[in-house]
């Protein structure tokens, strides 16, 4: 990697670990990791998530309606829906920036836009 790319690289991963969106997050993660209990909930929804929001098959109806009411019974607990907050602040942030730095390059996919979904 070029020494000018691997500069601004370093810059932006401090910018981003300076960022208020990632206090946020960190300080959430960290409230979160006291209550064990609490913390395995959310991760074991996020997996769930994770693997729903990745899968080629679609969830059945009856498998996203469960989805749905455990999201909302994780959601009443404040110190776990902060942690979710937060962690979707810092993707969609991630998510932007990774965007911002792909748009620079037109790296010729279109032919291959059917694996790339």
């Amino acid at each position: 990697m070029d020494n000018e790319i691997r500069h601004r690289l370093e810059e932006l991963v401090r910018a981003i670990g300076e960022s208020e969106e990632f206090r946020t997050y960190e300080e959430a993660r960290h409230r979160l990791e006291l209550e064990p209990e609490k913390k395995k909930r959310a991760n074991d929804f996020r997996r769930k998530n994770f693997q729903f929001q990745n899968s080629e098959e679609s969830m059945s109806a009856q498998a996203q309606v469960a989805m749905y009411h455990e999201r909302e019974a994780l959601r009443r607990d404040p110190l776990i829906d902060e942690y979710l907050k937060a962690e979707l602040v810092m993707c969609r942030l991630l998510r932007q920036v990774s965007l911002g730095i792909m748009e620079t390059v037109d790296l010729d996919l279109d032919s291959m836009e059917d694996i790339l979904v």
